[in-house]
């Protein structure tokens, strides 16, 4: 069995990431690759949870940030399963542990914690000390990022969800210590991080750009650290 490039789609909110992993999925798929998918917080036990008990308004930053945490390391049993079954050439995860470790750190940050950037290096090594056996290796992160004028717009037409969810996405303070947490990951893993800019109206360019970079690293090529396109 080969070994599928598996690729992991972070990023801020409303960044534009769903539509990308969309439109990527399907120019993949239309040149004969095989794609599969699975995004978090997940349908399991411990995804339902997080969904519902993690984005309780009044829960605190720190119970919030290990719910997320324990569903994505829960749902890597579904990410094995799926590499067994389907034999992909791309896996992509919409979302992994990063994820968890980083919008927990940005809102422990937004309710007044004493947090540094050496904390979170050192906490999301520990983790990946403990999840040696458990989580999948990543081969490479794909960070969405999108101007703040752009998230506004996309965020103007969403629906909301309401909970804490929809609150923080909605918080620019928010979503500027998640992508400083996010840039903190990509100096740690130099060559691992492609940091992608999607501007409103862009994204079938952007897409175009990944889908060579995915290609290229699949077929061997190494990105550049916290490679931009």
């Amino acid at each position: 069995m080969t070994k599928p490039l598996i690729v992991v789609w972070e990023g801020l909110d409303a960044a534009g990431k769903t539509t990308l992993i969309t439109k990527v999925r399907s120019m993949l798929e239309s040149r004969g690759y095989r794609v599969s998918a699975h995004k978090t917080p997940s349908s399991s036990k411990t995804g339902e949870f997080a969904k519902t008990y993690g984005n309780d308004p009044e829960i605190d930053h720190l119970t919030r940030m290990l719910l997320f945490l324990a569903n994505t390391s829960d749902d890597s049993r579904i990410l094995r399963r799926i590499i067994a079954e389907q034999s992909p050439d791309f896996l992509f995860i919409d979302r992994y542990y990063l994820c968890s470790i980083v919008y927990g750190f940005a809102l422990s940050r937004l309710r007044g914690a004493k947090i540094s950037e050496q904390d979170f290096k050192e906490f999301l090594e520990i983790v990946e000390k403990l999840g040696e056996n458990v989580f999948v290796k990543p081969d490479i992160y794909l960070i969405i990022d999108a101007p703040e004028e752009d998230r506004a717009k996309r965020l103007g037409v969403k629906e909301g969800q309401g909970g804490l969810e929809n609150m923080l996405e909605r918080d620019s303070l928010m979503q500027q210590y998640v992508r400083e947490f996010y840039k903190v990951f990509g100096e740690m893993r130099p060559g691992q991080v492609s940091w992608i800019m999607n501007p409103q109206g862009m994204a079938d360019e952007v897409a175009d750009k990944i889908v060579r970079l995915l290609l290229e690293r699949l077929d061997g090529s190494h990105g550049s650290y916290l490679r931009r396109v």
